[in-house]
């Protein structure tokens, strides 16, 4: 049927509805449902014709199929609660719990979980509100709470989904624990590879790699557990038998780096370890890997920059301070070691260790203007004439058309009464700035203090000036 028809139907079924036959109008909703199945608006009016004509099991079923469509629809819930009320309290109060849910309620969800818990004692029914209850305390991060109703579903019977959400829970408590969960699992499910890999991976967080090697199911976590123990050409022997595609992984990159780090072929671990961080540029193992590989090759310097590096990404700012120190105390000449202790003082909130270094910075790199800007800034603000027109020069030797700096020299040789100085760089300012108010008002100061007055004047203040440096 078109929705064309559709919608012919539920007009006809709302006339129907208008008339009182909600008989008629009930097959005429159950024609436009069984045309389209997945029409909300359809199932809706169906399973509300169904609630005025007292079929309750009928509007029980088509709300509950509306949920299955869309679980994020709060309508169903309050229907079914209303249905559910008089005779079924078991499912009124999971309803509820899961209305709750759904609006953030978790505290109260609980409740009703418990409740309905409280109103049935078939087993299938328990073992359905402990799991919602048990991932509910889960969200909650009430871990033992979780803990306990996934063992009582285990009372009630084997269950592979709670084997595994107890062991992830005990991954994160209690490994020794996590191990004994997963082994009871594998009794009863022995092919489950998510239990093999899970157990393989925490007795490689112990150190216990032969175990995990037992349990390991994938190459890759196979080939690493070699590398660990160094059997490398094992390692590598799997490594190559992967597919093309699995060689274009970000594991596989580390660890082939991984690999010719441990056989001592250090230019080729670089090599992979650049690979791998052009698909992973955040990843930690990126600047542990190269300090390693450089503390190595005895090289300091790099060993420290990429050691600080790793301990900024973690977000350990005091060490990563003390391993940049270290690597410029080994090359001072470094820019992008200075580049790095600059930044992090500013995090640090050191701004005048952060200017220290940006000087350093510009005595290697001459032309780096957003650096000489930051320096002139800090210097003005700080009342360091001086300094600051040290770097407005530097400044105006790299871009000669720099109006803007051109500006604040001659300003500061004018106040300094310099003025052979200040008309040289308003005359500069002149050939280069745009025409505006201002361009008009230095014109007109040029002018003044190129005239005989302005000479004069100049003259008058300096002989002042003298008289005064007297007293």
């Amino acid at each position: 049927m078109k929705s064309r028809t559709i919608a012919e139907v539920l007009a006809k079924a709302e006339e129907f509805e208008e008339q009182e036959k909600y008989e008629q109008a009930y097959e005429c909703y159950k024609d436009a449902y069984e045309s389209d199945k997945s029409n909300e608006d359809v199932l809706s009016k169906l399973a509300i014709c169904a609630q005025t004509l007292e079929y309750k099991e009928d509007a029980i079923k088509y709300w509950n199929i509306m949920l299955s469509l869309n679980p994020q629809n709060h309508l169903p819930y309050t229907q079914l609660m209303d249905l559910y009320f008089s005779d079924n309290k078991y499912e009124y109060y999971m309803t509820r719990a899961k209305l709750k849910t759904l609006e953030g309620r978790l505290e109260q969800a609980t409740s009703d979980y418990k409740k309905a818990l409280s109103n049935t004692s078939e087993d299938e029914l328990q073992i359905k509100a402990r799991y919602l209850l048990a991932q509910t305390y889960e969200i909650l991060d009430k871990s033992m709470q979780a803990i306990d109703e996934y063992l009582r579903i285990l009372d009630y019977k084997h269950d592979e989904n709670v084997y595994a959400a107890l062991a992830k829970i005990y991954y994160n408590t209690d490994k020794t624990a996590a191990i004994s969960v997963l082994n009871q699992g594998l009794t009863q499910y022995p092919d489950n590879q998510m239990f093999k890999e899970l157990l393989s991976k925490i007795y490689m967080e112990l150190g216990e790699y032969s175990k995990a090697l037992d349990y390991s199911t994938s190459p890759l976590n196979t080939a690493k557990l070699l590398l660990l123990q160094d059997n490398n050409q094992a390692a590598l022997n799997i490594l190559e038998g992967l597919s093309a595609q699995d060689k274009k992984s970000p594991r596989y990159l580390a660890l082939m780096a991984e690999y010719y780090y441990n056989t001592d072929n250090n230019a080729l671990s670089l090599e992979y370890v650049d690979k791998y961080e052009s698909v992973e540029p955040q990843s930690l193992l990126v600047p542990q890997m190269k300090a390693l590989i450089y503390e190595k090759e005895d090289n300091s310097e790099l060993e420290h920059f990429y050691w600080g590096k790793f301990y900024l990404k973690k977000g350990s700012l005091d060490l990563a301070l003390n391993e940049f120190l270290n690597a410029y105390a080994a090359n001072k000449a470094n820019t992008d070691i200075i580049k790095e202790l600059i930044n992090l003082y500013i995090v640090l909130g050191d701004r005048v260790a952060s200017i220290e270094f940006s000087e350093k910075l510009v005595e290697i790199e001459k032309d780096d203007v957003p650096t000489l800007k930051k320096l002139v800034k800090f210097y003005d603000e700080e009342g360091y004439p001086d300094k600051m027109v040290h770097y407005l020069l530097q400044l105006s030797e790299i871009n000669s058309k720099d109006y803007d700096t051109i500006l604040r020299l001659a300003r500061y040789y004018e106040s300094n009464r310099q003025m052979g100085e200040a008309i040289e760089f308003y005359e500069k300012y002149l050939k280069f700035a745009p025409s505006s108010e201002l361009r008009d008002e230095v014109d007109a100061k040029l002018k003044l203090l190129t005239s005989a007055d302005g000479i004069e004047e100049e003259g008058f203040l300096d002989k002042l000036l003298k008289i005064f440096s007297k007293k």
